[in-house]
């Protein structure tokens, strides 16, 4: 069973430090037994950070795209029992966005949140921030298809063919209770030619290039990225195989 101690020592082992900016995707379940179970995960996290830095969590919940409505105070995350723990928290703050929101805690969780920005992956979006503050991606027990959303911030800043930008309305409630309608928009995929994302060819290339470095913590292969390297390396392997972000399903 993974104590917190085993916790800190394999997250301090793939790099993480105290400072960092660090956005976390997780699998719980990989992990396999913890002592304390998902709340230790959290704790060790941030016991490596230490207060001056921050931990990001996607609260990501596409129910808003099908006509739901969406709260900030409320609506829950779909990206895990580890997110949630961090989006309930009295102490975290979550970024303004129906889709593409994020739980933060830690010394830049306000300063992060601030910006009410409506595209989802564009310059103001909290992609973007990853990478003008050097921050971390990691990802706990996934593959990089089923986590890393960070590529698609990097097609929509390069360019791509095969995704297009979409508005998405509906009615948000904001921190106060005060409900209205508003319009989001995301880079989506031309489902009409079939696109689908499939991001794992670009990750083995990541990781032959050394720009991921990856361990076993507990049962979980855990892999560790800081996002301006993903993004130049991601950039430049785009222009020489642009197929290596997605595949075509007939």
């Amino acid at each position: 069973m993974l104590t917190k101690d085993d916790l800190v020592k394999g997250f301090k082992g793939l790099g993480l430090a105290a400072g960092d900016v660090v956005l976390v995707h997780s699998s719980y379940k990989s992990l396999g037994p913890v002592d304390g179970g998902p709340q230790t995960v959290v704790d060790a996290l941030l016991e490596v950070l230490t207060p001056a830095g921050t931990l990001i969590m996607p609260t990501f919940n596409f129910n808003f795209n099908k006509g739901e409505p969406w709260d900030v105070r409320n609506t829950p995350s779909h990206m895990g029992v580890l997110t949630e723990i961090v989006r309930t928290n009295p102490e975290s703050r979550r970024v303004f966005h129906p889709f593409y929101s994020f739980a933060l805690l830690g010394k830049l969780k306000d300063e992060l949140t601030k910006v009410r920005y409506k595209d989802s992956y564009g310059k103001e979006s909290l992609f973007m921030s990853l990478r003008e503050l050097d921050a971390k991606i990691m990802i706990i027990g996934l593959s990089y298809t089923h986590s890393l959303t960070f590529m698609h911030h990097i097609e929509q800043m390069e360019g791509v063919d095969y995704r297009f930008i979409k508005a998405f309305t509906g009615m948000i409630t904001d921190e106060n209770g005060i409900t209205y309608e508003d319009t989001f928009t995301m880079l989506v995929r031309d489902v009409d030619r079939g696109v689908q994302t499939e991001v794992d060819p670009m990750g083995e290339v990541l990781e032959k290039r050394g720009v991921v470095k990856v361990t076993r913590i507990g049962d979980a292969k855990v892999k560790f990225m800081k996002a301006s390297e993903v993004y130049r390396v991601t950039a430049e392997e785009m222009k020489k195989t642009p197929g290596l972000m997605y595949r075509i399903e007939k």
